[in-house]
């Protein structure tokens, strides 16, 4: 049983970062329906930026934490505006293919930037960890999975409460519609992918303080997408057990298969995941089923 804690609960751990990540791409498909492969990018860059502010311009950790979201935040906008608002209107497969384009031309910066050597800023932030029944937890785990649970829950109130919020959800249903109440569709489209790309950011620092910034960063959103197909395209709260799902799955499998048959079951667990549950489960779990008649 503590051989099972010790890879469940590191698992739990990343896998809220999973989240987080699905729970940006889950944001921007509920107000344009448009897929994201963009956002992959946005985490490491988000990661990035923080890693500039906290080791390069040795800024205090509050500062480096706000220029990093501000960046990001920067960055986001600029997507929206430049690429994508020209297709609004056009085929949802242009959006996402535009995306597709995104992250493959934010690659080629992150590497260029990189120039192959792998940052790191865990020592910096090192606060000790902690034992739960025999199982070590590092402080920094713990507070990274809070400020999920804490994000998730601020992402909740917002669509739920307020009136920018309602006007997403509304957006998400039809734009024509929409508009015909008074919601600027543009304004919503700028305002969900500068919030999924903060959320991205915040995903992308957690994420880098476990595997550091390197080139195999950006592809971590392939897992988000993964986690927000599974979780459902329009479930927040599918995003969230998913992503938890996925991280304690991976682990295990890691702990348990791996060394029986020399390693590898643990990168491929995801994509096994996503094609049992597609075959018996296409919206996900927390999906909503579509039924249009004819």
């Amino acid at each position: 049983m503590k051989e099972f804690l010790q890879l469940a609960i590191p698992g739990l751990m990343i896998g809220g970062l999973y989240s987080l990540v699905a729970a940006a791409i889950v944001l921007v498909y509920k107000s344009t329906r448009v897929v994201s492969l963009a956002h992959g990018q946005l985490l490491a860059f988000g990661g990035l930026f923080f890693w500039i502010g906290l080791v390069v311009l040795h800024l205090p950790l509050p500062i480096s934490i706000l220029m990093a979201l501000v960046c990001s935040t920067i960055m986001g906008w600029l997507v929206e505006r430049i690429t994508l608002r020209p297709l609004i209107g056009q085929p949802l497969i242009s959006a996402f293919l535009m995306t597709f384009a995104i992250f493959m031309a934010l690659d080629g910066v992150f590497q260029l930037i990189l120039k192959g050597e792998s940052k790191t800023y865990a020592t910096l932030l090192s606060l000790g960890e902690f034992e739960v029944v025999g199982v070590p937890i590092r402080f920094v785990q713990l507070i990274s999975f809070c400020v999920v649970l804490f994000v998730f829950l601020l992402l909740a109130l917002f669509f739920r409460f307020t009136r920018t919020g309602l006007g997403m959800r509304a957006t998400a249903e039809d734009h024509q519609l929409s508009q015909s109440t008074g919601i600027n569709v543009r304004t919503i489209f700028s305002l969900i992918w500068i919030i999924s790309a903060i959320v991205a950011s915040v995903a992308g620092m957690g994420t880098a303080y476990v595997m550091d910034i390197h080139f195999p960063l950006p592809y971590i959103g392939i897992k988000g997408l993964i986690v927000a197909l599974f979780g459902g395209l329009d479930s927040l709260p599918g995003a969230l057990v998913a992503g938890l799902i996925l991280g304690i799955l991976e682990n295990l499998i890691a702990g348990y298969l791996d060394p029986l048959v020399g390693g590898g079951l643990k990168d491929v667990a995801a994509y096994a995941l996503l094609l049992i549950v597609l075959l018996v489960k296409p919206y996900g779990l927390f999906g909503l089923k579509r039924i249009e008649r004819v």
